[in-house]
């Protein structure tokens, strides 16, 4: 970069931009203010310096979609900063090293005044409605001022299919961002089950696998038993061969949520840690939603018609769920039922209630269980 700028002649001022996430309408606004403020006559030339995680690579077209609205001379780099507060520390100097003169300061606290290079900051904008446009902050009128949604926000619009505000970002950023988090109707989903061994969460989980499939949606439904007859073959019921097969039934259900399927299982997953292996697995891929049937124990064995739990309390089944073996209740779960006097219809429905109203559908639910 250095080299470059002096063939071409005397170097004027670089405004170095560290772009860690899609650059929004107030962002573009800010920067060409900031490359105004330090040009001679002209806006200065700009370095967009594009933070690609190791974990995130995918980030990279986000934001490269904004730049035809940079200044006119823009060079753009993509490199990995280290991650957190030593990014912020470190990103000055690799500017530097790209030669720059100047940084752009995102107002947002990630340059200190330890920074080798002079920081521009035009300060807080918003969105003026009256005239159309992002303005600095104190020019424009409170009641007519406007600010980006929050990133919740946008997740949610983005998660309902929803095209993101013009005057809030370009149609181009909006297209890409909308790729990568495409509908939730579109993204693939884990639905997991977990509960005691008589709580209702197969019958339940048969429900709801149903209605899904009638709602039009690919769907596989892993059921705790005939996973432990078909994958997991072989597994006795100690602690680690219990949480071996939750992760195989995690896999597989990370596997089809990768390519845009349902998967609905319905496993005892009794510890909190292995649940927890499970999210992380299927959310680096999709969506994941943590029903617990948290039907109390006594109606558990009251409902126990092969006499299982009063063979684990006479010592007959060592490690048994709930009686010699903790359960582990979710903190975590997207929805909590209690299939007590409840019609496993009801049940069924308020679960495929919850998957509609959280955009993940459209519109507008036996034998001895180990695990």
């Amino acid at each position: 970069r250095g080299p470059r700028r002096e063939a071409q002649g005397p170097a004027g001022p670089l405004l170095a931009v560290v772009a860690r996430g899609p650059l929004h309408h107030r962002a573009l606004a800010r920067i060409r203010a900031a490359a105004d403020r330090i040009g001679d006559g002209a806006p200065a030339e700009v370095l967009l310096l594009v933070d690609v995680p190791l974990e995130s690579q995918g980030r990279a077209p986000a934001v490269l979609a904004a730049e035809p609205l940079l200044p006119p001379r823009t060079w753009t780099a993509a490199l990995t900063l280290p991650s957190g507060a030593d990014g912020d520390r470190v990103a000055p100097y690799v500017a530097r090293a790209f030669g720059a003169t100047h940084l752009f300061g995102d107002g947002d606290g990630g340059v200190d005044g330890a920074s080798p290079l002079p920081v521009v900051d035009p300060g807080p904008w918003r969105y003026d409605t009256a005239k159309g446009a992002w303005r600095p902050a104190d020019e424009v009128e409170e009641g007519d001022a406007a600010d980006e949604p929050s990133a919740r926000e946008v997740e949610e619009m983005l998660a309902r299919g929803r095209t993101l505000p013009a005057w809030f970002t370009p149609a181009r950023v909006a297209a890409e961002l909308a790729r990568l988090r495409p509908a939730r109707t579109r993204r693939g989903l884990t639905v997991l089950f977990t509960g005691l061994s008589g709580s209702g969460k197969s019958t339940v989980a048969r429900a709801v696998a149903e209605g899904i499939r009638r709602s039009g949606r690919t769907l596989t439904l892993l059921d705790g038993d005939v996973v432990r007859r078909m994958l997991s073959k072989g597994l006795t019921f100690s602690r680690e061969d219990r949480d071996m097969n939750v992760r195989r039934i995690g896999y597989v259900a990370s596997e089809i949520t990768r390519h845009g399927g349902v998967a609905v299982c319905a496993p005892i997953a009794p510890y909190a840690a292995t649940r927890a292996e499970v999210r992380a697995m299927v959310e680096e891929n999709g969506d994941f939603f943590l029903v617990h049937v948290a039907t109390p124990l006594h109606e558990c064995e009251r409902r126990d018609r092969k006499g299982l739990y009063a063979k684990a309390r006479a010592g007959e089944i060592p490690a048994f769920t709930g009686i010699s073996d903790p359960y582990e209740e979710p903190a975590d779960a997207d929805l909590v039922l209690d299939t007590t006097g409840q019609d496993p219809a009801d049940s069924a429905a308020e679960v495929l209630t919850a998957l509609r109203a959280g955009g993940w559908l459209p519109g507008g639910p036996d034998g001895a269980e180990r695990d």
